[in-house]
């Protein structure tokens, strides 16, 4: 059976700070469900997504291409890309779904039924975005891609309700142990490679529809390793590769003009 995961379209970096309220300094499922008797009413909202995010966060930890991601990382990336929708915030719909899940809820948890079934689960969502509009998009977590082994890893995205898919990249800098989101499309910020990119392909347009082809630079070369190679959608027609070391500022490396051969670009023509 598929095991998905819902997460939200958001592009936001990954921070150590912990949790939500004082239910953040539990970064365990279990040993958070056993502390429910002492939850009161007014703190089921922090209690319950609380609890969302540690869940997906280790059924993410349960694939082997995660594997050696830290747990507090894949922890933080879900919380960032979920980001909580209290009560106060639902219209009266959304609030009567949310107490009808709750009701559910407490019943396995004053069991403790701490196995998480589909029942359990789909209450669980409900309750943290009963709306369906917070971020309500699902992620077949098997199908998430390293692009670049323990390094990069592209996640596939479709919106239940717009049918929308998105793609969304995770960046592991074990060098300086920091854990990004990251846009792979070079802002519209960066003159500098837009500059160079209009000089040799003026009509070139970015698909966002297709995961990229990733590569690191070479590892005998100190000043090329550190680098992620970068090619769109690969394709028999106008075609680009770019690199970056901190997924901020691009430099355009090669063009392919359609029927020609690849030319490399990085030093600007005279």
């Amino acid at each position: 059976m598929k095991r998905n995961i819902t997460i939200l379209f958001a592009l936001l970096s990954v921070s150590f700070a912990f949790g939500q309220g004082k239910y953040g300094k539990y970064l365990n499922s279990k040993k958070l469900a056993l502390t429910y008797k002492s939850v009161k009413p007014a703190e089921k909202d922090d209690y319950y997504q609380q609890y969302y995010w540690l869940v997906k966060a280790e059924q993410l930890k349960t694939f082997p291409h995660l594997a050696d991601i830290k747990p507090v990382v894949l922890y933080n990336f879900v919380k960032k890309v979920n980001p909580q929708n209290p009560t106060k915030k639902l219209d009266d719909r959304g609030k009567e779904l949310r107490k009808t899940a709750e009701l559910s809820l407490d019943q396995y948890f004053k069991n403790k039924n701490f196995q998480n079934n589909q029942v359990l689960l789909y209450n669980l969502e409900t309750y943290v975005d009963p709306s369906q509009g917070e971020y309500f998009t699902k992620v077949d977590a098997e199908k998430i891609k390293q692009l670049v082994p323990k390094e990069f890893f592209g996640f596939a995205s479709l919106n239940k309700k717009t049918m929308e898919e998105t793609n969304y990249y995770l960046w592991v800098d074990k060098k300086k142990d920091e854990f990004k989101i990251v846009d792979i499309i070079p802002s519209e910020k960066d003159k500098k490679f837009y500059a160079s990119l209009k000089q040799y392909l003026p009509k070139y347009k970015f698909e966002k529809k297709y995961m990229p082809t990733v590569k690191k630079g070479t590892k005998a070369d100190k000043t090329d390793k550190d680098f992620f190679y970068i090619m769109p959608f690969e394709r028999n027609v106008d075609n680009i590769e770019y690199k970056t070391d901190d997924f901020e500022t691009f430099t355009l490396s090669q063009v392919k003009r359609e029927g020609e051969a690849w030319i490399g670009v990085e030093k600007p023509k005279k």
